[in-house]
C-alpha cells in the first residue's frame, strides 16, 4: 500500500488560504467601479452558457475559475461530423486515428491520460490506451466540454492530462423531432506507394458512407423522454492497385432512451441507457488476409436530484458502462475465419453521491463520495487467468469563494483508495478575476494521477510464430504516475465581437508509465516491459481567438506549442505534434439561413528531419442553407488539400451531401 503523503500538504494549504483570499472584490469597490456600464451584458454571447466539467457544478462559463473550451451545439450542427472522433478532428485535437483508436493530445498528455466522460460518467473501453471515438455517434450530443491540465482532484485517476466531457441532450416538456440523413462520396486516392497520379474518378465511390440520425423528444404522463437513433454504414475503399483497403467496410447502430420524472417540487429522477453494436471489416494486405472487429457499447444509469434542506442540493447516481471488442481474422491459406481467440470485455459500475451547499453568502461548497468496481476479461491478460478487477472508493471536497463577474477562488481535494495500489490524494486550486474592459485572468495548479490499467499490469503478447517480433509483458509492480501542473490564462472579450485567450502551462510528470526495451532475448525475441520512468516535463502555450466580421462573418484561429523533456535521460522528447495551427473563416447569416466556412488544420513535428513524422495540412469546406423553417441541406468537402499519410488522413478528398429536418 502506497500513501502519497507529500501530495496532501498543498491541499491543506489551499483550503487554509481560502477564507483569507478575498475580499479582493469587496476592496476593489462596487461592481460599477469594476465594470463600465456599457460593458457587455453577457460574456461572449455565441458560446456563453452553462459549463459543468471544471467544477462538477453548473456555472456560467464566464464565472468558471477553470479554463474550459466548449464545442457548442451550433458548431456540431454546422459540420458534417457523425461521430465524436470527427468532431475532435475538426477541432484540431486529434492528431491521428487508426484501428487502435484516436490519438488525442492535450498539453503533451495523450492516450490513457485524457479522461472521457458522458454527462460526468466514466467510459469503459480503450485499445492501446486510446478511446475509439468511432464507437460514439453524435445523434444525442448537445455539446462537448474540454478542460486541460490535471483534473484528478475532481475526477480521480486518468484525469492527469485533462477531461473531455460529452454532454447529451436533456429531455424537454414539449414534443420535438430532428432527423438527418447524409451520403458520402469518396474521390481519388493518391497512393504514395505509386508514382502515377490518379484521375479524379479512378477510385470514385458514390455510396461510400451513409448516416441516419433521429432524435425524438416527447412527454408521456408526468415523464419527459428523449429517444435517439443512429445508423451508419460504409463500403470498403481500396488503394489504387485494388489489392488492399484504405478504409474498412463497417456497420454501426445505436439506440438510446433517457427519461426525466419530476418527484414533487424539489426532486426529480432521471433514468436512461443506450446500446451500440458496430462491425468493422478491414482488408490488411494483398494476400487476402482480413481482420473483422465487433464492438459493443452499452450503458444504463439512474440519477436522483433532490433538495433535502434549504440551499442544499443532493445528487445520487448509479450507472453501469460496458464495452466489448472481439477481433476475428481470416486466413486465405485455410480459407476460414479464426474466431473467439481475441476478445476483450470491460465493465465499470459506479455509485456516486454529491452534495452542494450555497447557504453562506459568496461561498459554495461541494462534497461527494464515490465507489466503483472496474473489471476486464481479456484473452491475453496473464495474472493467473484472463480476468482482473479492481475496486475504488473516493472522497472529494471543494470550497469556492466568489462574486459573480468579479472573482472566484476554488480549492479542492480528492482522496481515492484503489484496491491495487492503496491511497492517493490530489489537491487543486483555481482562481479567476475579472479586470475592467473585458479582461479576465485565470490560474490554476493541481496534482493529477493515473493508476496503471489492466494492460499495463498484465498484458503479454507472445507472437512466437513471427521470429524477431517483440515479446511484450506487463508489470504487476508498476506504481501510479502523477503530474504537478500549472496553468495561467488571460482572456479578452468585447461583447460578441471578439474573444481571445492565451493559456500557458507547465507540468512535471513523475513515474511515467512507458514500454522499456530491456534488450533481453526470449526465444529469439526482444522483450518490452512496462516500467516507471522517473520524471519528464511538458510545457507550452495554447492560444484561441474568434472575431466577428461585418455582423455575419467570423474568423477563428488557434495555435498550440509543446516542448517536452525527459529529465531522467537528459534529452528532449519527440512528442507529436509540437506545433498545431487551426483556423476557420466563415459566414453565418441567420436571415437567409446560410452557413458556410473554410477550415484548416496544420500539424508540425518538433524535429522536421524525423522522416516518420511529417508536417500535414488539412483543409475542409462546409456549406448549408435552410429551406423554410424545417429543412436544411448541406454539403461538405473534407481534405481539400488531398493530404495522405499513414498517420491520417488516409484518404484524399471526400464529398458529403446531407439533409436535416427540425420540428
Amino acid at each position: 500500500m502506497r500513501f502519497f503523503t507529500n501530495s496532501l500538504y498543498p491541499a491543506f494549504l489551499c483550503l487554509f488560504l481560502l477564507p483569507v483570499l478575498p475580499a479582493v472584490g469587496e476592496e476593489a469597490g462596487t461592481e460599477e467601479d469594476v465594470r463600465e456600464e456599457d460593458l457587455y451584458e453577457d460574456i461572449f454571447l455565441e458560446i456563453e452558457g452553462i459549463t459543468v466539467t471544471g467544477t462538477r457544478t453548473e456555472k456560467r462559463l464566464g464565472d468558471s475559475p477553470v479554463v474550459t473550451e466548449i464545442i457548442s451545439a451550433t458548431e456540431i450542427e454546422n459540420s458534417s461530423a457523425s461521430t465524436v472522433s470527427e468532431v475532435l478532428d475538426e477541432y484540431g485535437l486529434m492528431y491521428t486515428s487508426n484501428a487502435m483508436g484516436d490519438y488525442i493530445q492535450m498539453q503533451g498528455m495523450g492516450e490513457g491520460r485524457i479522461l472521457f466522460l458522458v454527462d460526468g460518467r466514466r467510459l469503459a473501453g480503450r485499445v492501446a490506451q486510446r478511446l475509439n471515438g468511432e464507437t460514439m455517434p453524435l445523434g444525442n450530443v448537445e455539446r462537448i466540454e474540454i478542460v486541460r491540465g490535471p483534473q484528478s482532484a475532481v475526477y480521480g485517476s486518468d484525469g492527469i492530462g485533462g477531461v473531455i466531457n460529452i454532454i447529451t441532450k436533456k429531455p424537454g416538456d414539449k414534443i420535438s423531432l430532428s432527423a438527418g440523413i447524409s451520403n458520402g462520396f469518396m474521390l481519388a486516392y493518391d497512393d504514395p506507394e505509386t508514382p502515377v497520379k490518379p484521375e479524379p474518378f479512378d477510385d470514385f465511390n458514390p455510396f461510400r458512407e451513409q448516416n441516419l440520425t433521429v432524435s425524438f423528444g416527447f412527454p408521456f404522463g408526468i415523464t419527459r423522454n428523449s429517444l435517439s437513433i443512429d445508423a451508419s454504414r460504409g463500403d470498403f475503399y481500396y488503394a489504387e492497385g485494388k489489392s488492399r483497403s484504405i478504409l474498412p467496410a463497417y456497420y454501426r447502430g445505436k439506440a438510446g432512451l433517457d427519461s426525466l420524472i419530476p418527484l414533487g417540487d424539489s426532486a426529480e429522477l432521471r433514468v436512461g441507457g443506450s446500446f451500440m453494436p458496430m462491425r468493422s471489416d478491414e482488408q490488411t494486405n494483398s494476400r487476402g488476409s482480413l481482420v473483422r472487429s465487433d464492438y459493443i457499447r452499452a450503458d444504463g444509469y439512474v440519477e436522483a436530484a433532490l433538495v433535502p434542506f434549504s440551499r442544499t442540493m443532493l445528487t445520487l447516481r448509479l450507472y453501469d458502462n460496458y464495452y466489448q471488442r472481439d477481433k476475428d481474422t481470416y486466413s486465405a491459406l485455410i480459407d476460414e475465419w479464426i474466431t473467439g481467440e481475441n476478445h476483450e470485455n470491460e465493465n465499470l459500475i459506479a455509485l456516486e453521491a454529491q452534495g452542494e451547499y450555497d447557504g453562506i453568502e459568496n461561498w459554495f461548497f461541494t462534497a461527494g463520495l464515490e465507489g466503483a468496481y472496474n473489471s476486464m476479461d481479456k484473452y491475453n491478460l496473464h495474472n493467473g487467468g484472463t480476468f482482473a478487477g479492481v475496486d475504488k472508493e473516493a472522497l472529494f471536497i471543494q470550497a469556492e469563494r466568489f462574486r459573480e463577474e468579479v472573482y472566484s477562488v476554488l480549492g479542492g481535494l480528492r482522496i481515492e483508495r484503489n484496491s491495487q495500489f492503496g491511497f492517493a490524494a490530489a489537491p487543486k486550486i483555481s482562481s479567476m478575476y475579472h479586470l475592467p474592459r473585458g479582461f479576465r485572468i485565470l490560474a490554476g495548479t493541481g496534482l493529477g494521477y493515473r493508476a496503471p490499467d489492466f494492460n499495463d499490469l498484465y498484458l503479454v503478447k507472445d507472437d512466437t510464430i513471427t521470429p524477431g517480433h517483440p515479446l511484450v509483458k506487463g508489470n504487476p509492480d508498476l506504481q501510479p504516475e502523477y503530474a504537478l501542473g500549472f496553468n495561467m490564462a488571460v482572456e479578452y472579450t468585447k461583447q460578441d465581437l471578439f474573444f481571445g485567450q492565451i493559456n500557458v502551462y507547465y507540468s512535471e510528470l513523475f513515474n511515467e508509465i512507458a514500454y522499456i526495451d530491456q534488450h533481453e532475448v526470449d526465444r529469439g525475441m526482444e522483450v518490452y516491459r512496462t516500467g516507471n520512468i522517473s520524471r519528464s516535463l511538458r510545457t507550452g502555450t495554447d492560444a484561441e481567438g474568434r472575431l466577428t466580421i461585418f455582423t455575419h462573418g467570423f474568423f477563428s484561429a488557434g495555435y498550440s506549442w509543446l516542448f517536452a523533456y525527459d529529465r531522467t535521460e537528459g534529452e528532449e522528447l519527440h512528442l507529436q505534434p509540437a506545433h498545431t495551427v487551426k483556423m476557420k473563416l466563415g459566414l453565418d447569416h441567420k436571415g437567409s439561413g446560410v452557413n458556410t466556412w473554410l477550415g484548416g488544420r496544420f500539424f508540425s513535428p518538433l524535429y522536421p528531419d524525423d522522416s516518420s513524422y511529417e508536417s500535414r495540412f488539412i483543409l475542409d469546406f462546409y456549406f448549408s442553407i435552410n429551406l423554410g423553417t424545417h429543412f436544411k441541406v448541406y454539403t461538405a468537402i473534407n481534405n481539400l488539400t488531398g493530404e495522405t499519410d499513414s498517420l491520417g488522413p488516409a484518404t484524399a478528398q471526400s464529398l458529403t451531401l446531407g439533409l436535416k429536418y427540425f420540428l
